[in-house]
């Protein structure tokens, strides 16, 4: 979404100036979740305890789906293949793997890299932050183009904070999928 006489929107600038530009190098929307719509009930039931089965098989069906018909894209935006898969992490204190890893598992044939979140920032956080999160160190010998999932996008500034851990730990590039935007903000 832009504004007239505006490269980006607000939550995006801000990424932007506080990142020093080191963001995810393509973000690719999935879908768009209305509030009261199925996606949005299949988003908030694939883990839920216990999680929903149909919802988790329709959101797994979306991704797969998409990455089938986008991956190529995704990795012209980045430079190459992806190397490597990560979610961005739950800020709700959930612990194990996020739900997301755990549904797509190994069909994406990537390495799935390991992020933590910082206990300082809550779940109702809103703003990029770049202490936010933690990458497991990685190989560096070869170059490493990240893919990262995240279910629900509002600002961006979850996904746009690993983006920047990613890219302070070695990532050579980043890219963002995630299966539900709120409110669509793309950078231009």
């Amino acid at each position: 979404m832009r504004n007239p006489g505006y490269a980006y929107c607000y939550p995006c600038q801000d990424h932007q100036t506080e990142s020093g530009g080191l963001l995810a190098d393509v973000v690719v929307p999935i879908s768009y979740s209305p509030r009261n719509g199925q996606h949005h009930h299949h988003l908030r039931f694939y883990k839920a305890t216990p999680p929903s089965r149909q919802a988790r098989w329709s959101l797994l069906a979306l991704l797969l789906l998409f990455l089938r018909d986008h991956r190529d894209c995704v990795a012209r935006g980045v430079g190459g293949p992806l190397t490597h898969a990560v979610v961005v992490p739950s800020t709700g204190g959930r612990s194990g793997p996020h739900a997301l890893q755990e549904l797509v598992g190994d069909r994406l044939g990537l390495p799935w890299l390991t992020a933590s979140t910082s206990p300082r920032y809550g779940s109702e956080e809103r703003r990029f932050h770049a202490d936010w999160f933690t990458v497991q160190p990685f190989d560096r010998a070869e170059p490493v183009r990240a893919l990262v999932l995240d279910d629900t996008w509002t600002t961006g500034s979850r996904a746009q904070s690993l983006a920047y851990a990613l890219k302070q730990a070695g990532a050579g590039a980043v890219g963002d999928h995630r299966p539900d935007l709120r409110h669509l903000r793309l950078r231009a």
